[in-house]
């Protein structure tokens, strides 16, 4: 390995793994439910927390806060 991966805690990890794993769940739902219309497609673009919760699927709210940060700390990146 040329560049040793930093380490993270425990808890950041396993708070991430699952997050990951939860996305990865929900996923072919998302993809359904954003090919569906156009409407939807432009709200996942738009805002892909408020599209998630539009589309109704089945992620528990600590994960929905969890992607809220993460996506909102990547958008105040790309300002």
């Amino acid at each position: 390995m040329m560049f040793p991966q930093p380490r993270r805690s425990t808890v950041a990890a396993t708070e991430s793994d699952r997050l990951i794993n939860e996305l990865g769940k929900v996923e072919v739902q998302l993809q359904n439910w954003i090919s569906r219309s156009d409407e939807n497609a432009r709200l996942f673009r738009k805002d892909p927390i408020a599209a998630i919760r539009a589309a109704g699927l089945a992620m528990e709210d600590d994960l929905m806060c969890e992607l809220e940060m993460i996506m909102g700390g990547i958008a105040r990146k790309l300002k």
